[in-house]
C-alpha cells in the first residue's frame, strides 16, 4: 500500500482506536517516556485507602514465624515510603499501620514459640537452621535488644520471637521490647523510601528502555529466585515446626477434649497430614492447592467479564509497552515467546515421550500428557468461548482469541511439568527444578506481555488455566509413585538423555530461525479540510495530556501547522527556544546532583508526557546558564496529530507549560492549574512562530 493510499478522510469515531480502546502509536513515535517503579509494577496507589492495611499486612507476614521467609515486608514498606514521598499516603498514618502489623506479627511468633517449645528444640532440622542460629546469636548477645535488630533483617524479624520464648523470655519483657522495636521499624524504613523516592522517580523518568525493562525483569527473576532459595532452605526447619505447633494445640485440654469427643473426624483429619503416602499429606496439599488456583482463576474471569478496570488496564500497560519497545528486547523476547508456543512446546513433548517410553516411566508420561492434552484443550475452549480480540499493537500477526494466553498456560502445564520430571527421574535437585520452572514461566508470561501478543489478564488467566493442569498431571505421577519402575540399563539412559538433547536443540532452532509474519502497521495519515482548533474543539483529538499512570496533566493550548518536523524546529529556534534533548539516565542524574546542590542544570531537562498515549515526539525550553533545576522555566512538548492539512502542513498540539525542570517526573507536582499559561506568553510564542512561517492557533 502507497502512503498515498493512507490519506484518509475520517470522522471521530474512527479515529485511530483499535482493539480493545487501544490508541496505535506511531512506531516513529517510540521515545523515551516518564515511568517509575510504582507506575510500571501493579501499584500500591491504586488501592486507595487499602494501602495501608497491605503494607500492615505484609509487615505482619514478615514478622510471623511461618511466613517470614518468604514475605519481604521490608522491601514493601520502603515502597511504602516512596508512595508517602510521591503523596499517595501519609507518612506517619502509614506508619501506625506498618507498626501494628509487625507487633501482632510478632506477638504471633512469640506465642507459637511457647506452644512448639515441647520437643522441637531437640530436632536436628531446629538445631541446624540458620535463622535459628543466628536468632539465638542475637538474643545471647545483645538480649532483649535482639528483637529491635531482627526487625531489619527480613526473616529474623520471626525467629528473633519465636526463639525468644524457646529461650524462656518471660512475656512481660518481650513484649516490652517487642513494642519498642516496632518505632525504628516503622519509621526507618519508610523514611528510606521517603527520601529516595525523589530520585528513584526522577531517574526513573528517563531510563533507556533496553535499561529499563532488562533491569526490571532481572530483578524479578533475582527475587524470585531468593523466595524459592529461603523456601527450600527453611523447608525442613518449617516442618519440624509445624508437626510440634500440631502436637502442642493437640495437647491442649479443650482441643483435646472435642478429639477424644469426635474420633472418627480426628482420625480422618489425622490421616490427611500422613507421610508416606499420596493419600495423606501429599493429595491434603494437591486439593489446597487446586481449590485456591480453581478459584482464583474463577475470579480472574469474573473480574474480566465484569469489571471496566481491567480492560482499561490492560490497555494503558499495552500502550506503555508499545513506547517501550527495544529492537534488541523484542529479539530476545521473540527467542523465548517461540519456546512457549507450539515450536517449543511440541518437541519437548516429543523428546520426553520418547525418553520416558525408553525409560519405561509409563506413569511419568501418562501424568504429562494429562497436563498438555487438558491444557491445549481447556484453552481452546476458553479462546473460543471468550473471543477476546487480540491487541492492534502486537508484534506478530495472531488469530486466535486473547484470552487465556496460551503460551502462558503451556510454560505452566508443559515447561513446568518437564521440570518437574527432571526432578523425579533425580536429574535435578527440588530447588533447582522448581528455579528453572519459575523462570521460565515468568519469562514466557513477560514475552507475551512485552510483545503485546496477550494482555497483562490474558497471562494471568492462562498461568492458572495452566496450574489447574499441572497440579492434576502431578497429582497422577504421585499417586503412581509406588507403582513398580522396570529396571533399565546404562544404554536406555544414554537413549533417552540423546533424545532429549534432540528435542531442546530443535526448540532452539526454531526459536532462533522461525520468521514468524509480522503485524503490519499502516499508521493511517489522517487528512482534513477542518480547521486545527475544531479538531480539539469537536473532540476529534484529545484536549488533555496524562501522565503514565493516567493522572490528567494539562490541556493542550497551542496548536502549530508546520511543513514538517525540521520546520518546527527551525520555528521554535528562531523564536529563541533550545531544542531539549531526551532526558538520558547520565543525563537526569547530573540534573538529581544539579538540584541538591542547588548549581545551574547543565543541559536542558524535559520530562515526557503522553498524549493521546503517546509520550511528545520534541521538546523546547527557555533556559538560562544561571537556571538551576528548582526554578521554573517554560517548556514546550509537542505531539504529530498525524493530521494533515490539505496544502499537507503537520498538525501539532502542544502544552506550554512554567515548571521547574524536572516537576515532569513527580506526580505529586500536578495541580488543576498546571497547565495553565497566561495569554501574554502564549501569544507572544504564537507571533513568533507566525514570524517564522508556522501556523499557530492558541487554545484557552
Amino acid at each position: 500500500m502507497t502512503h498515498a493510499a493512507l490519506l484518509l478522510r475520517l470522522s471521530p469515531a474512527d479515529l485511530s482506536v483499535g482493539t480493545q480502546g487501544h490508541h496505535r502509536p506511531r512506531k516513529a513515535d517510540v521515545t523515551t517516556m516518564s515511568y517509575s517503579i510504582d507506575q510500571l509494577l501493579p501499584s500500591l496507589q491504586s488501592l486507595g485507602l487499602w494501602t495501608y492495611w497491605v503494607l500492615a499486612l505484609f509487615a505482619f507476614l514478615e514478622a510471623t514465624i511461618v511466613t517470614g521467609v518468604i514475605a519481604p515486608g521490608g522491601l514493601v514498606v520502603i515502597a511504602g515510603g516512596v508512595l508517602a514521598q510521591r503523596g499517595y499516603v501519609d507518612f506517619f498514618d502509614m506508619a501506625w499501620f506498618v507498626a501494628a502489623g509487625a507487633v501482632i506479627g510478632s506477638e504471633l511468633s512469640f506465642y507459637l514459640g511457647r506452644v512448639a517449645s515441647n520437643g522441637l528444640k531437640r530436632t536436628t532440622a531446629y538445631a541446624s537452621s540458620r535463622h535459628i542460629t543466628r536468632a539465638r546469636g542475637l538474643l545471647d548477645t545483645y538480649g532483649g535488644f535482639a528483637i529491635v535488630i531482627g526487625r531489619f533483617f527480613g526473616p529474623l524479624s520471626a525467629f528473633v520471637p519465636f526463639s525468644a520464648a524457646m529461650a524462656g523470655m518471660g512475656q512481660r519483657k518481650f513484649r516490652g521490647w517487642n513494642l519498642l522495636s516496632a518505632v525504628p521499624y516503622a519509621l526507618v524504613l519508610p523514611a528510606v523510601g521517603y527520601f529516595s523516592g525523589h530520585a528513584i522517580g526522577i531517574l526513573g523518568a528517563a531510563a533507556p528502555r533496553l535499561i529499563a525493562v532488562g533491569a526490571t525483569t532481572l530483578i524479578v527473576i533475582f527475587v524470585l529466585w531468593l523466595i524459592i532459595r529461603r523456601v527450600f532452605r527453611s523447608l525442613p526447619l518449617l516442618a519440624e515446626i509445624g508437626r510440634s505447633l500440631t502436637a502442642g494445640f493437640g495437647n491442649r485440654p479443650f482441643i483435646r477434649a472435642r478429639l477424644d469427643q469426635y474420633p472418627g473426624v480426628s482420625s480422618f483429619v489425622s490421616a490427611r497430614f500422613r507421610t508416606g503416602q499420596f493419600l495423606g499429606l501429599t493429595a491434603t496439599l494437591l486439593v489446597l492447592l487446586f481449590i485456591y488456583i480453581a478459584g482464583a482463576w474463577a475470579e480472574s474471569v469474573f473480574d474480566f467479564m465484569g469489571s471496566g478496570g481491567v480492560i482499561s488496564t490492560d490497555t494503558r500497560i499495552a500502550n506503555i509497552l508499545y513506547t517501550m519497545r527495544d529492537p534488541n528486547l523484542i529479539t530476545v523476547f521473540t527467542w523465548i515467546t517461540d519456546a512457549g508456543g507450539r515450536h517449543g512446546v511440541i518437541p519437548m513433548l516429543v523428546g520426553a515421550t520418547v525418553a520416558l517410553l525408553i525409560l519405561r516411566r509409563f506413569d511419568l508420561l501418562t501424568g504429562m500428557w494429562i497436563a498438555a492434552i487438558g491444557n491445549q484443550a481447556t484453552v481452546t475452549l476458553l479462546k473460543s468461548f471468550f473471543a477476546r480480540p487480540r491487541s492492534t499493537l502486537g508484534y506478530f500477526v495472531e488469530t486466535s482469541g486473547s484470552f487465556p494466553s496460551g503460551h502462558a498456560a503451556g510454560s505452566v502445564a508443559v515447561w513446568a511439568m518437564l521440570f518437574y520430571l527432571a526432578w523425579r527421574l533425580r536429574l535435578l535437585t527440588a530447588a533447582t527444578a522448581a528455579t528453572l520452572a519459575v523462570t521460565m514461566v515468568f519469562l514466557i508470561g513477560l514475552s507475551r506481555i512485552y510483545l503485546i501478543e496477550h494482555y497483562v489478564s490474558d497471562v494471568v488467566n492462562g498461568y492458572l488455566v495452566g496450574g489447574v493442569w499441572l497440579i492434576l498431571g502431578i497429582a497422577f505421577c504421585e499417586w503412581r509413585r509406588t507403582a513398580p519402575v522396570a529396571p533399565v540399563g546404562v544404554m536406555r539412559k544414554r537413549i533417552a538423555a540423546v533424545s532429549v538433547a534432540l528435542a531442546l536443540a530443535t526448540t532452539g532452532y526454531f526459536a532462533f530461525n522461525t520468521a514468524n509474519p509480522l503485524n503490519p502497521t499502516l499508521e493511517p495519515v489522517l487528512q482534513t479540510t477542518a480547521t486545527p482548533a475544531t479538531l480539539i474543539q469537536t473532540g476529534m483529538l484529545p484536549a488533555t495530556t496524562q501522565t503514565l499512570t493516567g493522572v490528567d496533566r494539562q490541556k493542550v493550548n497551542l496548536i502549530v501547522t508546520v511543513p514538517d518536523q525540521t520546520g518546527l524546529k527551525d520555528a521554535m529556534t528562531a523564536a529563541g527556544w533550545v531544542l531539549a534533548p531526551s532526558p538520558g539516565p547520565f543525563r537526569m542524574m547530573t540534573a538529581v546532583v544539579d538540584e541538591w546542590t542547588g548549581r545551574p542544570v547543565t543541559d536542558p531537562i524535559v520530562v515526557p508526557t503522553f498524549w493521546d498515549n503517546r509520550p511528545n515526539k520534541l521538546a523546547f525550553t527557555q533556559t538560562t546558564t544561571s537556571d538551576t533545576a528548582d526554578t521554573p522555566v517554560l517548556h514546550a512538548r509537542f505531539w504529530d496529530s498525524r493530521f494533515r492539512l490539505e496544502s499537507g502542513a503537520i498538525v501539532y498540539v502542544a502544552t506550554i507549560t512554567r515548571e521547574r525542570q524536572l516537576d515532569g517526573a513527580d506526580e505529586e507536582s500536578i495541580t488543576p492549574d498546571t497547565g495553565a499559561m497566561s495569554d501574554k506568553v502564549l501569544g507572544q510564542l504564537a507571533a513568533d512562530l507566525t514570524a517564522a512561517g508556522a501556523g499557530t492557533h492558541v487554545l484557552r
